[in-house]
C-alpha cells in the first residue's frame, strides 16, 4: 500500500512538471526579458511641475511663517531709475537660492516682519535675480551682489543668486537697508553715528579700492580700526549696513574698540524699536 502512493505522488508530480514546461514554452520568450518594474514613468513635464510645487510649498512656507513676500513671477520695474534688473527663471537655481535663504530667516521672526506694515506700508518684499547693473559710476569698482529700494509703499530687497557671496549675508545687508527706511519714516536717525569715527573723518561717497590704516585687516593696532572693509568707508548708511550683516553672521567685536562701540549703538538703536530682535540668538 506504501509503494502504491508512493507511485502516485511520483506520476502528480511528473505530471505538474510537464504542464509547467508547456505552459513555459507557450511564452514569447520577450515576455521574460521586459524588466519589472512598480514605479511610474515620470516625464520631463511632470518632473518640472514637481519643481515648481516643491518651490511654491518653500516660498508658502516663509510667506506664511514670516510674513514677507518672495516674489518669482513679476518684472522688477524701478520707477526713475538705471538699474538693469534680470529676474531668476531656473527652478534649480531657484530651490537652491531659497534653501540658503533659510539661513538669513532663522535670525529673524514675523513681529520683525510686521513691521514693515506699518506707516501704510506693504511689508517686505524679496526678489530673487540673476543680474544687477546699473549704469551710473557709482560702485562702479565693485559688483552689484544686492539692491534695496522703497517703491509703491513696499520694501524691496533684489539679491543677485548667482553672485559668489553668501546670500544670506546679502540679504542681512539689504535688510539694514529697509530697518534705516522703517526708521527714518518713524522720524529716527543714527544721530551719533559720526561721533565714532575717526576725528575729521568724512565719508568719500564712493568705493574706493586705496589702502586704508583704519580699516579691518590693515591695522595690527584694534584699537584703530574703525571700519570693516572700504566699502563701509563709502557712506554711513553702508558702514551701518556692513556692521549688521557682520552681527547677524555672529562675529564678535570685542577685541576691537571702535567696531565694538559702533555694534553696541547700532544694536542700542534697533533694539529699541525692533525689541524682539533682542531675544535673537544671531543677534542679542
Amino acid at each position: 500500500m506504501e509503494r502504491k502512493v508512493h507511485l502516485i505522488s511520483y506520476i502528480v508530480v511528473s505530471i505538474t512538471v510537464i504542464l509547467c514546461y508547456a505552459i513555459y514554452i507557450g511564452f514569447d520568450s520577450n515576455t521574460f526579458n521586459e524588466p519589472v518594474s512598480t514605479v511610474a514613468r515620470i516625464s520631463y513635464e511632470d518632473v518640472i511641475s514637481e519643481d515648481a510645487k516643491l518651490i511654491q510649498d518653500q516660498v508658502n512656507y516663509y510667506q506664511d511663517y514670516y510674513n514677507v513676500t518672495i516674489n518669482l513671477v513679476d518684472d522688477i520695474n524701478l520707477t526713475d531709475s538705471s538699474y538693469d534688473i534680470d529676474i531668476v527663471n531656473n527652478n534649480y537655481t531657484i530651490t537652491t537660492a531659497l534653501d540658503y535663504l533659510g539661513d538669513y530667516f532663522k535670525v529673524f521672526n514675523k513681529e520683525f516682519f510686521n513691521r514693515f506694515y506699518e506707516n501704510n506700508m506693504n511689508g517686505l518684499n524679496i526678489y530673487l535675480a540673476t543680474h544687477i547693473d546699473n549704469g551710473s559710476n557709482y560702485g562702479e569698482n565693485t559688483d552689484i551682489v544686492g539692491l534695496f529700494f522703497k517703491q509703491d509703499n513696499k520694501y524691496i530687497i533684489v539679491i543677485d543668486v548667482t553672485s559668489n557671496e553668501s546670500l544670506a549675508k546679502i540679504a542681512y545687508h539689504e535688510t539694514m537697508h529697509a530697518i534705516e527706511e522703517y526708521l527714518r519714516l518713524n522720524n529716527v536717525y543714527f544721530r551719533d553715528w559720526d561721533s565714532l569715527n575717526p576725528y575729521g573723518f568724512n565719508y568719500s561717497g564712493s568705493y574706493s579700492t586705496g589702502t586704508y590704516n583704519d580699516v579691518l585687516g590693515n591695522n595690527t593696532n584694534r584699537n584703530n580700526i574703525y571700519f570693516l572693509d572700504n566699502y563701509a568707508r563709502s557712506s554711513a548708511v553702508e558702514d551701518r549696513a556692513r556692521m549688521f550683516e557682520f552681527i547677524c553672521l555672529g562675529n564678535d567685536f570685542s577685541r576691537f574698540s571702535r567696531l565694538y562701540e559702533k555694534a553696541n549703538y547700532l544694536k542700542k538703536i534697533i533694539f529699541k524699536y525692533f525689541p524682539e530682535l533682542s531675544y535673537s540668538k544671531y543677534i542679542g
